[in-house]
């Protein structure tokens, strides 16, 4: 009699072994803040949705298991900077920083190779060969924007941000698993164009009769975006006649001027005669003087002389 046993022989085999799983991302995350009023304080949040997309063989899914785990991280920016990743804008101003977080509360940055985010991938069914599905990555700007941050789009992008595939009760470990198709995280922040100004009263004083030449000045603080180019004009007041700008008391009227230089001889008003500057950045205040002169009156009335002349700013 001949007695005949059989070994059985098996072989398990995870990713990393040169199987042909394939995760991506699908589409172009983009985390974008915005746009944002350099004068606005406090953090800017945003979110943004990662597509992802799993597949493996036919022979894969009917020897492989089925449990994994997608570990999702995200690369430096474009100056090789984690922290903070840094928008950068066309200009040579200065850059916006930011992060992106694994979490709501925004409290774990996503590295290049720690802290990434973990999504489960479940190929089920004995021939199912595909999942997919989607994570949401957060991103912080903490405020303000710099002083002088320049009024344009600000961006940064993430290249060849890594996945791995590992089995489902591996850590995500950026040794272990197979590397899958790298992807690109971007992230964009518009800064727009902004003014701010104060303007002060311009006091001619106490003056007696004849009313002599009197000049007085006084100044509008400006700021605005660094780099913006705007101009300032000033109306003609609430008592203008006969091309001349005028104070009144009741029925009783004296003129006087507004000129941009000390030698009154250019005029400010609010067509063809503004004056112009550029912004060099919200915390840098430009001073503007106005001159003010009230040419002899040897008729002028006694009495309080007052006029209101709106200021407006154009950039």
């Amino acid at each position: 009699m001949t007695t005949k046993s059989t070994i059985l022989t098996c072989l398990l085999f995870f990713p990393g072994s040169g199987w042909a799983f394939q995760c991506s991302i699908t589409n172009s995350p983009v985390l974008n803040f915005g746009v944002r009023d350099p004068f606005v304080g406090g953090n800017a949040n945003t979110t943004t949705s990662l597509q992802w997309q799993c597949s493996r063989s036919l022979l894969e899914a009917i020897l492989l298991p089925s449990d994994y785990k997608l570990c999702i991280y995200v690369n430096t920016d474009q100056d090789n900077s984690t922290f903070p990743r840094n928008m950068i804008g066309a200009s040579a101003g200065p850059s916006i920083p930011f992060n992106v977080y694994s979490d709501a509360a925004r409290t774990t940055v996503i590295q290049p190779t720690m802290n990434a985010v973990s999504q489960a991938v479940n190929f089920t069914g004995f021939f199912n060969s595909n999942d997919n599905g989607a994570v949401t990555v957060f991103g912080l700007a903490p405020g303000p924007v710099p002083g002088n941050v320049v009024a344009e789009i600000h961006t940064a992008t993430m290249l060849s941000s890594q996945l791995r595939l590992v089995r489902s009760f591996q850590p995500c470990d950026f040794a272990s698993g197979d590397p899958m198709t790298p992807y690109t995280l971007e992230a964009t922040m518009e800064i727009q164009d902004q003014c701010q100004f104060t303007a002060n009263d311009l006091d001619f004083g106490t003056q007696s009769t004849p009313l002599a030449q009197t000049d007085a000045d006084t100044f509008i603080d400006v700021r605005c975006t660094n780099t913006t180019p705007f101009t300032v004009g000033l109306n003609e007041g609430s008592n203008f006649a006969a091309g001349s700008r005028r104070m009144s008391d009741g029925a009783n009227f004296v003129d006087y001027g507004l000129f941009q230089n000390a030698a009154r001889s250019t005029e400010w008003d609010n067509t063809s005669n503004r004056r112009s500057g550029t912004g060099l950045g919200t915390g840098s205040s430009i001073m503007m003087t106005v001159f003010g002169r009230i040419p002899a009156d040897p008729t002028a009335v006694q009495g309080t002389y007052s006029d209101t002349v709106t200021v407006d700013i154009v950039f």
